[in-house]
């Protein structure tokens, strides 16, 4: 057929090519271009798909099958791959046609009336003229090739299905994001293996060393593999490095890590086929992504959805685990199938989950302008769930914690410049789930993360007394926990601050009890530094502080049990200091007034085992006091009997409790003669 001016009679059909042009004619009078339309772009590097090739050619050769859908996420070489296919089979149909679904696929198949010859009355409508379409269609010789590309709306194929169907002398190929519709034949189209996908980053950029390409890889992880966006990637690593470097893969992966793959530093034009009509296109690699991706048509509760799995991490999600997480979502099952089915999400059958690939993730965090709002739910829940008590976790199992600690990480670093007074509190929960589960590093980023915050909304509402407040705490958190990485110095600034802050509240608000209390809090903390510094004099101005402000608030709310508390121990911190400034009388005085204030909370709640441990601590430093200041054995003696008779039910309440096994440990070596009662 590629041959000028050749004939061939066949029936009623005759085939042949002038000025390179093939045309079929029908009866000796219909002549019809072997081509119904321009072909589509050829592809200049094809790269492991020859598998992919066969399979369409057979499914669409199959007897019981004349409708493919060649489907995957946007961008990962569907149109790719149906071209070749065009191109490599094309010599196999009577006729060969291609279009592209830009609003409707019935909009896009009436562009085949002007090489059928067909008019149409101006008063018919889109039905009435597919009727006749489709009728010039079934005169045609089969087989013939149809391929529509970028039918992406689920409710356009429902509603054209039937009618390609009735195109029986067709093989129609749609290049879609569909994953599956009613018996619908399908080939899935998967990134490119890994080898494949270096490969073809190479071919656009340069060859890689071997430092570079171990940066690939994660990068290649980083888009999930979509091998259009690997393409323009290259295309604008090449055309910034040109004459020299400005732009590496290091600085790539990095921007990628930390700002998205719609916030590069440095995009230039590229070139492209991708959807380009015929020219090449040439746009940045964010215009070009940014419109693979069309939102608008999404119903409100999929749009909402899809926010969600935009803020999560880009890895499969159980089931059970998103019904957890959407309690406001009725049905959430049926809306999730309903993304998968549309391509937006993967769906894993066999292990009930769902995924979120991190191009499509991307386009949702930028084109939808409800996605915080989407998410606030999700914000209120991790909250929830990392809900702590000292050193225990309290809103779920420390399985559970894991996961959503991982899944509240992902979701601060998508808002984290959007700040507001939850993803504080979210940055600050998460936080304390690394100080308990011991990942002082981890727990430390994100106390910063936490207090940036907390700052971003302090300096651009200065007069808000909550976000105030909060960046107060923010910088107790900071303290206590370069405090337990050694860094003292550093610990002192942040409590310094923690300071000022609440006493700047209290003087606003004398009354407030809550900033009273925050108030000899931080001047705990300032004496603990102060302690640790070897500054005992300063020090203990903390401490008598600290006591003084618990002692006017339990002398103001008597039955406050934490007031009460509270005051306890900072006589126990004055008593551990006069002990170190030599001043043991004074030492012993808030030594037993520790014990007494203890001795009562207990008495008044034994079945609290707070304050049962609280009174156990005070019996411990009367004995070691005793003992080591006086040299009175006997009394000190009498005072570790006590603690250990306490500490025997508080083991055998909490035998899990390390704390409690260790003071035992240690109480009962102090009474050698009956360590074995």
């Amino acid at each position: 057929m590629d041959q000028s001016n050749r004939n061939i009679q066949q029936d009623q059909k005759s085939v042949y090519a002038e000025q390179g042009d093939v045309y079929v004619t029908y009866a000796g009078e219909r002549r019809i271009p072997h081509a119904l339309t321009p072909p589509p772009f050829l592809t200049e590097i094809f790269l492991g798909r020859q598998d992919d090739l066969q399979l369409i050619h057979d499914k669409l050769f199959a007897p019981s099958s004349n409708l493919l859908l060649v489907n995957g996420e946007g961008g990962i070489g569907k149109t790719t791959i149906a071209s070749k296919y065009y191109h490599t089979y094309q010599h196999e149909y009577i006729h060969v046609a291609w279009v592209l679904s830009e609003k409707s696929i019935a909009n896009a198949l009436l562009l085949l009336a002007v090489p059928l010859n067909l008019q149409f009355d101006e008063r018919m409508n889109t039905d009435e003229r597919i009727g006749l379409l489709l009728a010039a269609w079934m005169n045609l010789e089969k087989p013939c090739l149809l391929v529509i590309d970028n039918a992406n709306e689920l409710s356009d194929l429902e509603a054209n299905y039937q009618r390609l169907r009735r195109c029986s002398n067709f093989h129609l190929l749609l290049t879609t994001r569909i994953t599956h519709f009613e018996r619908a034949e399908a080939c899935a189209i998967n990134g490119l293996p890994q080898d494949d996908a270096l490969t073809l980053f190479e071919k656009y950029y340069r060859a890689l060393d071997d430092d570079e390409k171990a940066l690939f890889f994660p990068i290649r992880e980083a888009v999930g593999g979509n091998t259009l966006v690997l393409e323009l990637l290259a295309k604008n690593l090449a055309g910034q490095n040109r004459l020299k470097q400005r732009y590496s893969l290091a600085d790539l992966l990095a921007e990628l890590q930390s700002q998205g793959l719609l916030q590069l530093s440095h995009s230039q034009a590229v070139g492209t086929d991708y959807q380009s009509k015929g020219a090449m296109r040439r746009e940045t690699p964010e215009a070009i992504i940014s419109a693979m991706y069309d939102l608008s048509g999404l119903p409100p509760q999929e749009s909402a959805l899809l926010s969600v799995f935009a803020a999560l991490p880009a890895e499969s999600i159980a089931f059970a685990t998103l019904k957890t997480l959407l309690p406001d979502l009725p049905e959430p099952d049926t809306y999730l199938l309903s993304l998968a089915q549309k391509g937006w999400i993967e769906y894993n059958e066999a292990t009930l989950s769902f995924k979120c690939n991190p191009v499509v993730q991307e386009v949702a965090r930028q084109k939808n302008p409800g996605l915080r709002e989407d998410c606030a739910t999700l914000v209120y829940m991790f909250i929830e769930k990392l809900t702590y008590e000292g050193t225990h976790i309290t809103g779920s199992s420390y399985n559970e914690a894991l996961l959503y600690a991982r899944y509240a990480e992902a979701v601060i670093k998508t808002f984290a410049k959007q700040p507001d007074h939850t993803l504080g509190v979210l940055s600050e929960r998460t936080g304390n789930y690394h100080r308990i589960t011991g990942n002082l590093e981890y727990s430390l980023f994100f106390f910063e993360q936490y207090n940036q915050l907390e700052k971003e909304l302090f300096d651009a509402y200065p007069h808000n007394v909550g976000y105030k407040d909060g960046l107060a705490i923010s910088c107790q958190y900071l303290g206590d926990t370069h405090t337990a990485l050694g860094n003292l110095k550093l610990a002192l600034t942040y409590f310094e601050q923690y300071n000022q802050l609440e006493k700047e509240l209290f003087d606003a608000y004398p009354h407030n009890v809550g900033f009273k209390n925050s108030l000899a809090i931080s001047c705990q903390y300032l004496g603990d530094t102060h302690t640790a510094l070897g500054n005992l004099k300063l020090a203990l101005t903390y401490f008598e502080q600290c006591n003084q402000f618990e002692k006017e608030l339990f002398d103001a709310y008597p039955h406050n049990v934490e007031f009460k508390n509270s005051l306890a121990i900072s006589c126990q911190y004055l008593g551990d200091t006069h002990t170190a400034l030599g001043n043991l009388k004074l030492a012993l005085t808030y030594f037993e007034q520790y014990h007494q204030l203890e001795k009562e909370l207990f008495d008044a709640y034994p079945h609290n085992v707070r304050f049962k441990n609280g009174l156990v601590l005070s019996y411990q430093w009367l004995g070691w006091f005793y003992e080591d200041k006086f040299q009175d054995l006997n009394q000190a003696q009498a005072y570790y009997r006590q603690s250990r008779n306490l500490l025997l039910e508080l083991v055998s309440s909490s035998p899990d409790h390390a704390q409690f096994k260790q003071n035992l440990d240690w109480v009962t070596s102090r009474l050698p003669d009956e360590a074995d009662e």
